[in-house]
């Protein structure tokens, strides 16, 4: 690797028979006005105050000549800036034609284009796919074929607005011209023969992640250094932004990651353990690709990019994303996998499907912690299928009957009351889907729920004076019980608001203007609005909620599949002499073979979360309660039996008793502000 001190346009661009190439590993043009203006700004800046500009690194790999002497690079940092420039110059270039500039024509001639070369080669600048034809539409004047929606077309429009905004304030192009000669940059040549690793040093530029997305990280690790990164590139990754568009392919890796790791991954942490998964499982860059654009189908769906499936398929993938239950999508990826694989047929598919649309809506309406989900769906196919894939669905019914804790599936009786008496108008997502589903069932003109709001048939404003005058002395106590629950919210669609307005008025408009007819049905054959007439229609609404979203329960159900023998911290003296089989911290369940295990998964799920806590206790030497050794510090020295987090230095104590464990991770807990209640282990059970 080889830096060097260069002026941008004399040593970079000026030089002939040398194209920078931007290679397909790389993300598209995507500078906008702000980053334009900025650099337009620097390089008057520079003219006005006769002093250079810094612009950065400037990044790529020694090319090989070819036949004619053309030296190619590969632009490995710095694309953005070359590209804009380049786009700056052939505007200046444009302009000082019209002005009958011709010393000012010449000189951009050597900048724009290599001379004494092939056609093909003049440009000096060949961008990713797309953005090539239209740098060669630009450079070729051939605006027809130019996209009103470009980068490059849209920057080039806003360099010759900026040109003649200066050339009005009287200055000149040699101005402009003499701004761009002062820009510096540093180049960085690298050159693989001499063992320059460009992806090792790609990640260091760009280590801070301010420049680059999660995809872009990714795509550059799987395409960066392979030989045939073209053809990867076409057959793979441009189907996959293809299958989910670039604005959803963050959220697809994590999913991903998360399908394919037992570890915690988040968008902070998920480039550092996708190299991890490529690394453990020998990934190659081509099987990497090829799996992610397998599960990119279902993702694909899921966020509704796709309805290659049924129609009743697609609708029960609607169903999760109105709800905003993605978390599922980690199990769903198995189960998707069985289906295109026959195991499942779509009768079963759906079975399943319905039963965790109704386990979802009734763990949002009983207000159950959703904390602990991500970790159930990421072991749930694994717990239940490991064996055989048979009975599926009446395994995962059985699982669910039979859990004691939190994710079990709350009863019909639980879920009734709450439909009825809970604060529905909270949960809006849920809220507005009950409602609509209520209307749209059978309904031959279905309402789109992207188009309603919640009205309040007793409002919202308290005190509303005929609403007081009509309620009388219960006034109080009706509207602060029945608010918010579900007799009292309705879906109009109509564009106002029902406001204050009296009960009788409030009828008026629904019965003219909405379109919910069977939702507000009850509302309209009431001669007044009062606790009786709220209640009544709750309970109506409620029964038809639960027929609409009842599951189908199996003619065989398993026994002993949930295995939830859950102990907790207040269970120490239990735990003694027994084997741990699993760790629930936060959601995350993890399967264990000892204590010494359960700590290590502990430590690490908690440093995933957060590793400065971790740090600042290792700075204070950390003891638990009446200890007096050590348990976390940064000199292993002070350890019996040190185990380090990762390489951050950080060590804590391992040799330690069951109960000393425990007691160790339940301080822990305390230090990061958890609740003790999101930890649970699990024991052997006794033969």
């Amino acid at each position: 690797m080889r830096p060097y001190q260069v002026w941008l346009i004399q040593d970079l661009i000026e030089k002939n028979k040398r194209v920078f190439k931007i290679p397909v590993y790389q993300r598209n043009y995507d500078w906008g006005d702000v980053q334009c203006i900025k650099l337009f700004e620097d390089i008057m800046a520079a003219f006005h105050n006769d002093r250079k500009h810094f612009t950065g690194s400037i990044v790529y790999i020694k090319g090989e000549h070819n036949y004619s002497g053309l030296d190619e690079v590969m632009l490995i940092d710095g694309q953005q800036r070359i590209t804009t420039i380049f786009i700056l110059l052939k505007a200046i270039y444009e302009k000082a034609i019209d002005l009958n500039e011709t010393r000012i024509v010449d000189e951009l001639k050597d900048y724009l284009f290599n001379r004494n070369c092939a056609e093909e080669y003049k440009l000096k600048l060949k961008p990713v796919k797309e953005d090539d034809k239209q740098f060669q539409a630009l450079m070729q004047n051939d605006f027809e074929k130019l996209s009103a929606d470009s980068n490059i077309y849209k920057n080039y429009k806003l360099f010759i607005k900026l040109i003649n905004s200066e050339l009005s304030a009287g200055l000149l192009l040699r101005d402009i011209m003499e701004g761009l000669k002062r820009l510096e940059a540093i180049e960085i040549v690298l050159d693989k023969s001499q063992g320059d690793d460009p992806q090792t040093i790609f990640e260091s530029i760009n280590s801070t992640g301010l420049d680059l997305s999660l995809a872009d990280l990714v795509r550059n690790y799987v395409l960066m250094s392979d030989e045939n990164q073209e053809t990867l590139y076409e057959k793979y990754w441009l189907r996959l932004e293809q299958t989910l568009s670039t604005e959803n392919l963050a959220d697809f890796i994590i999913t991903f990651l998360n399908f394919k790791m037992s570890e915690s991954v988040t968008q902070n942490n998920a480039y550092i353990k996708f190299k991890q998964l490529y690394t453990d499982k020998k990934y190659t860059n081509e099987t990497m690709l090829s799996d992610l654009l397998h599960y990119s189908k279902y993702q694909a769906l899921f966020i509704g990019k796709s309805n290659k499936y049924s129609q009743r398929i697609n609708e029960y993938m609607l169903d999760f994303r109105l709800l905003d239950q993605s978390t599922i999508y980690i199990f769903l990826y198995s189960i998707f996998d069985d289906f295109e694989n026959h195991v499942l047929d779509e009768n079963a598919l759906c079975d399943i499907l319905e039963f965790f649309r109704a386990y979802c809506i009734r763990r949002i309406i009983c207000e159950v912690p959703s904390n602990s989900l991500r970790g159930l769906f990421k072991t749930l196919y694994r717990r239940l299928f490991s064996e055989d894939t048979e009975h599926m669905y009446e395994k995962i019914y059985s699982f669910f009957v039979g859990l004691r804790s939190k994710d079990k599936i709350p009863e019909d009786l639980e879920f009734k009351q709450k439909l009825i008496s809970g604060n529905l108008y909270n949960k809006k997502k849920v809220c507005k889907y009950l409602l609509a589903s209520i209307e749209n069932k059978n309904s031959k003109e279905v309402i789109d729920i992207q188009d309603l709001t919640i009205e309040h048939v007793l409002p919202q404003k308290e005190n509303a004076s005929s609403w007081v005058k009509a309620l009388g002395e219960k006034y109080k106590e009706i509207y602060n019980t029945f608010l918010h629950t579900l007799g009292n919210l309705t879906i109009t669609g109509y564009n106002g608001e029902l406001g204050t307005r009296s009960f009788d008025e409030k009828k008026e408009i629904i019965r003219t203007y909405s379109k919910a007819n069977r939702l507000n049905s009850d509302i309209l054959n009431q001669p007044k609005w009062d606790d009786v007439s709220i209640k009544n229609r709750a309970r109506n609404l409620a029964e038809r909620i639960m027929e609409m979203f009842r599951y189908k329960v199996p003619a065989i159900v398993f026994k002993g599949l949930s295995n939830d023998e859950k102990l907790t911290f207040d269970d120490m003296d239990i735990a003694v002499g027994k084997k741990p089989v699993s760790v629930s911290v936060c959601g995350e369940i993890r399967e264990v073979s000892s204590f010494a295990e359960m700590l290590t998964t502990c430590v690490l799920l908690l440093s995933d979360l957060d590793i400065k806590i971790m740090a600042r206790l290792a700075n204070t030497n950390f003891k638990i309660k009446y200890a007096d050794r050590t348990y976390i510090t940064n000199d292993e020295n002070l350890l019996r039996r040190p185990k380090e987090i990762g390489n951050t230095g950080i060590y804590y104590e391992t040799n330690l008793s069951a109960k000393n464990i425990l007691q160790f991770i339940k301080e822990l807990l305390d230090r990061y502000g958890l609740d003790r209640e999101d930890f649970y282990f699990t024991i052997e059970k006794e033969k």
